[in-house]
């Protein structure tokens, strides 16, 4: 008789010890065994036991061997340095500021700030400190008085030790020194060779790849350790100059405590001895971040390769952004010839920062440029716009049953409020988004079981904040087609039920409320914002174009405005509304209308219409 082979389709233990009592059943000294009441089930126990084990161990080696299916973070890190991505450390918060030093008994005409002073914070109850990466010059500005230009000071500690008892020499001969620290800052690492802890001399610099390195370079690299640590090696005299064993390598790097170390306004420091020193904050500390996790490993490892540490695509200008600056949540990239005017020759660059930051200071804009030019060709300038942003002025008419309500109205409509800011939150407050209607409806009746119906009426808004009583020529872009009204004929009644593709909020001019709109022709006129005598003040104060949706305004004086900026809003073709290129979309609670309707069910308006006299 031939013997029947059970296939191997299980992997779970019960599964297992099935398959092995069918296989056996199959056999004929076994066939009609009860192997539930004999000692032979221990043995299938055991036999199954080890298969489970078996198969878990070898499922889990083949995971780790792929950057895809690995789940220890020292596989997924051993699999990015095959594709020579470095992992980001831990990075050290930054913030701009202007230090002031009185002493009334110094004289000379400037004062040196050591490189590494140490620059104190106190935050949510934490004490932080924070040092400058150089040395600063303060300059005489009256007598006695010091003062820095805006300068960058970085939350941390540093440290400073020999390391030759970490060498580690490979197989190769590489010289190795792993850090022992796991909170470092890899973007503060300075190594010096066969130097005293007071020497500052003979300085290797940081490389970040092997081109134009020469063998009698000082150069170092970096590359990931174990355990969220990494290890400085040198180029084995082959791409670099490599220390000799019997040399001494000092490793000096900064320690942080991460994301703890952001949105730090308050500074003190002592450095100067005998005298009082002023920190006065630019900009509030910001870019700290956490170790990068495996998901973002995962994710980023592949696309660094692609982009070589170059920006050739506005992609790769993009990535490399986000993975130097931990702060920037998304950027916008797109060629200088979609400026206006035109700049060609250039790439233009917006970011959104993490910490809902508006307005970029020219320091954190220049580093972003500063670091990008030495990744960008030759030929290509990266320039800096500032981010800008549409608005959305939402109407929501909610309808809901009374019979089914377990909260008021006003309860409701705080939950509408904010389950709308979380699909802010999550699905738009980036560059490119589109307001969904049909998903953010579903978002607001799946909010409690009494809503009924949800109509939503979006129109984006952009705001514009001019300098006051100065002729200017602005241009806005809605990147939508605009809903065409008919045209308008100035009359007594002209202004009865027009709804114009383009209007703005009141603003004075020549001490006259008034407001802009379009009037069915392609022209943007002046209208007084008087409702009992309202009169057109200027006919033509620019233009439209209907299928763009773009603004342009000509000679435009405003005398004064209430609030941030006069809101320009548009009556778009489409329900959706998509952010125009370079515009980060949000939804801000004060453009939101929230309408609660109360829908009476039948029998409480059979009950309510009864006479019981």
């Amino acid at each position: 008789m031939a013997t029947v082979k059970t296939p191997i389709t299980e992997l779970d233990f019960d599964g297992i010890k099935s398959q092995l009592k069918t296989y056996l059943q199959t056999q004929t000294q076994f066939k009609d065994y009860n192997f539930e009441g004999s000692n032979l089930s221990a043995l299938l126990d055991v036999l199954a036991f080890n298969t489970f084990n078996n198969n878990f161990y070898t499922n889990m080696a083949i995971n780790e061997m792929f950057l895809d299916t690995a789940m220890l973070k020292n596989s997924i890190v051993s699999h990015a340095k095959e594709l020579n991505y470095l992992p980001r450390s831990r990075k050290s918060a930054r913030a701009q500021v202007i230090i002031t030093i009185s002493n009334e008994a110094e004289t000379a005409q400037t004062i040196t700030i050591p490189q590494y002073s140490n620059i104190s914070a106190t935050y949510l109850g934490d004490t932080f400190n924070f040092v400058t990466d150089q040395a600063f010059i303060a300059k005489r500005i009256a007598v006695g008085v010091y003062q820095t230009d805006t300068i960058t000071i970085y939350e941390g500690q540093m440290l400073e030790s020999f390391q030759r008892e970490g060498f580690i020499v490979d197989s190769e001969g590489v010289l190795r020194v792993a850090l022992s620290n796991d909170n470092v800052d890899t973007d503060s690492l300075v190594v010096f060779v066969d130097a005293e802890a007071t020497d500052n001399q003979n300085v290797f610099t940081l490389a970040r790849d092997i081109y134009g390195v020469e063998p009698t370079d000082k150069v170092f690299f970096i590359e990931p350790y174990f355990d969220d640590r990494f290890s400085v090696y040198f180029g084995n005299n082959n791409f670099g100059q490599q220390p000799e064993e019997f040399e001494d390598v000092r490793v000096r790097y900064r320690i942080t405590s991460g994301a703890e170390g952001n949105g730090i306004t308050n500074f003190t420091a002592s450095f100067v001895e005998g005298a009082s020193i002023t920190v006065e904050t630019v900009v509030a500390s910001l870019g700290g971040a956490e170790r990068e996790g495996i998901e973002s490993i995962r994710f980023n490892a592949p696309r660094a390769l692609q982009i070589q540490e170059r920006a050739i695509t506005t992609k790769d200008y993009e990535i490399l952004l986000k993975q130097k600056f931990p702060e920037i949540t998304s950027a916008s990239v797109y060629g200088g010839d979609e400026l206006d005017p035109p700049q060609y020759g250039k790439v233009a660059i917006s970011v959104y920062l993490s910490d809902d930051t508006t307005i970029i200071s020219q320091t954190l804009a220049n580093s972003y440029i500063e670091y990008l030019n030495d990744r960008s060709p030759l030929s290509i300038e990266p320039v800096f716009v500032q981010t800008e942003y549409v608005y959305a002025d939402t109407t929501i008419d909610i309808s809901y049953t009374s019979k089914l309500a377990s909260r008021t109205a006003s309860e409701l409509e705080s939950l509408v409020r904010a389950a709308v800011q979380t699909y802010s939150d999550d699905t738009l407050e980036d560059f490119d988004k589109t307001l969904r209607i049909s998903k953010l409806s579903t978002a607001l009746d799946a909010i409690d079981t009494s809503i009924q119906s949800t109509s939503i009426d979006v129109k984006p808004i952009i705001e514009y904040a001019p300098a006051l009583n100065i002729k200017a020529n602005p241009r806005f872009q809605f990147g939508q087609k605009l809903i065409q009204p008919y045209a308008f004929n100035i009359g007594s009644d002209s202004f009865t039920g027009y709804k114009p593709a383009i209007k703005s909020s009141p603003f004075d001019l020549n001490n006259v409320c008034v407001f802009i709109q379009d009037d069915g022709v392609g022209n943007i006129q002046i209208v007084s914002e008087d409702t009992l005598n309202q009169q057109v003040i200027k006919p033509i104060a620019g233009t439209v174009d209907y299928e763009t949706g773009e603004v342009k305004l000509v000679d435009f004086v405003v005398q004064k405005f209430s609030g941030s900026g006069i809101k320009i809003t548009a009556n778009t073709v489409d329900q959706d509304v998509k952010s125009p290129k370079g515009r980060v979309f949000i939804i801000r609670d004060t453009d939101v209308v929230v309408n609660m309707n109360l829908i009476e069910s039948k029998s409480a308006t059979i009950n309510t219409s009864k006479n019981y006299t």
